[in-house]
């Protein structure tokens, strides 16, 4: 499970912006916290199984004992550059009501490095945590999210006593190995605490590990505050950070018991919004002031803004960020993805209440945008939620001030109490990116002066991915790197007589962790079914083929499609972790017949069959000022004209959570094209172009369009579309709905994308 990460957070800029908001130049980022990337890990040189937690029978067994303070045992510590856990001999340092801190006796940097007497570790900040933990995290999580339960070592996975009372979660406290501790300054960014479902399961025991780098200024509630321009020696305040980043890896744990098949975007979201739960991040803090958390500052444009407080800025991403796309961009913009998901819990907790975030953390039915769904009041779309919260993540500072006002939409719906976010829209990563996003959106500054009209025009389809797949000695081969999903296809015809698939192929697949599937679409590409060999398993997504082979016969029966034109397809799906060959084959024949193996002719990957459609645009402007908004669609933009900033909120919906693109589109001032959207077609007159209301395309939120594609979690994996058409205008098949969704409105779902406005020189003023 990724650890919290840290970087600049939400920001409250001071007025005018200064030069700085871009950065400074020759000043290195800060060290801040990254996460812990990794699902398997190795001991031994061995991968460890994958984790999934059995409870053993517990009756007559007499409850563990904790051992002594000053015991030293044989934990783990974790080399991150390999993915090794070595042993490593760690001191019981402090036992509390609910926890065991164990500090490793080896937690010095390398020599040479240059962060001198920066991992001491003291009796009174080891006490500080255990009253932290025992006084506030424990009731706090447990009261809100779940319990975890009792394991007390009686049944580890490995040798060794790692017994004590089962109530307690062993906390290891290390220098964790990873690229920052052997490869400093050139990796700034380090892995500050993690959990690890692998860990529980090794020992038997809840565990978390918390890294050993400046506890001086990163934990308690006033830390010194040193920072300077050098990176060796700054050491920034970071107030309960340490406190903070357990608060995190906690509900990780915690969410491990509940609902381990939790995607990433949620899971982290929650973890995150657990650090405001228990108190030690108060995302209202901007950079200009300590504690501002990283996440939410990056999200919202201001990770590069140079303060007091952020003194080593960074370009970190910002607002047109998808919210279930995660860690898609640069290293430093995952920041953004934690940013996006933060916020979006705290401003369901301040509209919804606490029960949502609770339910959303216990619903082992139901993930992802799913899961939200379900955990929304009846009647009300994921898309009219994510609207809202567009516009809120904009206005909130302004609006949401005593004596603060919004038009178009009722001020409740886009304000949060805990937040007081705003935009950095001096910031290209309001709109850079080319397209809009899935489920996140654009905010374009539109010019200064008088807008006479607006228009807009969203592609239909999304641009077709090109085929991955390669020849490699003459045969077709997949590729052999980590979080693969990559098929070729390509269309045949069944023979009745002999209807038969068969190859020769040589695979080095991961053992149930990497899959190899034959897929075959008999509606034009709209959907896939994977089918059964006879050397076929179960897998995730249908029949599969995993594991090690050479030179081995393979025949799929395919006498259901006899007679019939169908697309066939090669399916190669592998985990983050292990590559051990990737998938070739050869010899191809379907019958009599020989299918081309040794070229890629005739080959297209399902996208190239079938484009994906946009399943729907929403599009707003919003008009801001001192204490005031007003939101209206792009038709009635001649009522901002009293407003200083006009700003145009470009989303594209996905209900799936499957699309992985940025949706093209062009948004066009008074006849000029905003760079950022991606079409490179010249737009339609504008007269022509906006519409008021929702769209014909048929498309509701929290609904996929017929054939879309459901999630790759089932055994068919539809990949919808229709051949591209040229770009439409708002009423389009694309399904745009401009202006801001009203209660009970049915608008087309919002992806977010990227367009690019002119800000006004001198950057914003929130």
């Amino acid at each position: 499970m990724a650890p919290l990460l840290t970087s600049p957070a939400e920001a409250q800029p001071q007025r005018p912006l200064t030069p700085a908001v871009h950065g400074h130049a020759g000043v290195l980022p800060e060290i801040d916290g990254r996460g812990l990337t990794r699902t398997h890990l190795r001991l031994g040189g061995k991968f460890l199984p994958q984790a999934r937690y059995r409870p053993q029978p517990t009756a007559r067994r007499a409850p563990a004992a904790t051992p002594a303070v000053g015991t030293v045992r044989s934990w783990v510590g974790l080399d991150d550059t390999d993915g090794d856990l070595y042993r490593k001999d760690y001191t019981l340092r402090a036992v509390g009501r609910h926890i065991e801190v164990w500090v490793a006796k080896d937690i010095a940097f390398p020599a040479g490095d240059c962060r001198k007497n920066s991992t001491e570790v003291t009796d009174a900040q080891v006490a500080d945590l255990v009253t932290q933990f025992d006084t506030n995290i424990y009731p706090k999580e447990t009261a809100t999210f779940s319990t975890p339960p009792d394991r007390s070592g009686a049944h580890p996975g490995m040798a060794g006593d790692f017994s004590g009372d089962g109530d307690k979660t062993v906390t290891l406290v290390d220098n964790v190995r990873d690229d920052n501790y052997f490869h400093f300054p050139e990796r700034p960014t380090y892995i500050a605490g993690f959990f690890s479902a692998q860990l529980n399961e090794l020992f038997d025991r809840n565990v978390m590990t918390i890294d050993a780098y400046d506890w001086q200024h990163r934990l308690g509630a006033d830390p010194k505050n040193e920072p300077t321009d050098d990176l060796c020696t700054s050491r920034p305040a970071r107030p309960r950070m340490y406190e903070g980043t357990f608060a995190h890896e906690w509900q990780h744990l915690l969410e491990y018991y509940q609902d381990p098949a939790e995607v990433d975007w949620l899971n982290e979201g929650l973890s995150d919004y657990a650090q405001t739960l228990v108190g030690y991040v108060d995302p209202r803090i901007g950079v200009h002031h300590p504690g501002f958390d990283s996440h939410i500052a990056c999200y919202q444009g201001f990770g590069n803004v140079k303060t007091t407080y952020n003194a080593n800025p960074r370009e970190c991403g910002g607002p047109q960020n998808s919210l279930n796309l995660w860690d898609e961009g640069e290293p430093n913009e995952v920041l953004a993805d934690y940013g996006i998901t933060y916020e979006l819990m705290v401003y369901l907790r301040d509209r919804f209440g606490v029960k949502m975030i609770a339910e959303l953390h216990r619903d082992a039915k139901h993930q992802s945008l799913d899961a939200l769904q379900t955990a929304l009041p009846k009647g009300l779309k994921v898309a009219d939620v994510l609207h809202d919260f567009q516009v809120m993540t904009l206005v909130d500072k302004e609006v949401g001030e005593p004596g603060g006002t919004v038009t178009g939409v009722p001020r409740d719906r886009v304000t949060a109490a805990e937040l007081q976010s705003t935009v950095n829209l001096a910031n290209p990563a309001t709109y850079d990116k080319s397209g809009a996003a899935p489920n996140g959106a654009d905010f374009i500054r539109l010019p200064q002066g008088l807008i006479k009209s607006v228009a807009f025009s969203g592609a239909p389809t999304l641009p077709p991915t090109p085929l991955a797949w390669k020849i490699d000695a003459g045969l077709l081969f997949s590729g052999n790197t980590s979080d693969l999903d990559e098929t070729a296809a390509r269309q045949v015809e069944v023979p009745t007589a002999d209807p038969v698939l068969r190859f020769k192929t040589t695979y080095g697949m991961e053992k149930d962790f990497d899959y190899g599937y034959v897929t075959v679409s008999a509606d034009g590409g709209k959907t896939y079914q994977a089918i059964e060999g006879n050397n076929t398993v179960k897998g995730p997504l249908g029949p599969a083929i995993t594991g090690q082979a050479a030179d081995v016969k393979e025949n799929y029966d395919l006498k259901a499609y006899a007679g019939k034109k169908i697309l066939l397809g090669f399916r190669y799906v592998t985990d983050a972790a292990v590559n051990l060959g990737g998938w070739h084959l050869g010899e191809v024949t379907l019958g009599a017949s020989k299918i081309t193996s040794d070229s890629l002719d005739g080959w297209k990957s399902p996208t190239q069959w079938h484009p994906i459609p946009v399943r729907g645009w929403h599009v707003s402007l919003v008009g801001l000022g001192h204490l005031r908004a007003a939101v209206v669609p792009i038709t009635e933009v001649a009522a901002l004209r009293g407003f200083p900033k006009v700003v145009a909120i470009v989303a594209q919906d996905d209900p799936t959570g499957t699309v992985t693109q940025y949706a093209p589109y062009t948004l066009t001032v008074d006849g000029v094209v905003q760079p950022g959207g991606g079409q490179t077609a010249t737009p339609p007159p504008a007269a022509s172009t906006t519409t008021k209301g929702h769209s014909t395309a048929g498309n509701t939120p929290g609904h996929a369009t017929p054939g879309a594609a459901p999630s790759h979690s089932t055994p068919s994996h539809p990949t919808p579309g229709h051949p591209t058409p040229s770009p439409t205008r708002s009423r389009s098949t694309a399904g745009v709905t401009q202006g801001h969704a009203t209660p009970g409105a049915s608008p087309a779902h919002p992806t977010a994308g990227s367009g690019h406005g002119q800000p006004a020189a001198g950057g914003t003023t929130p």
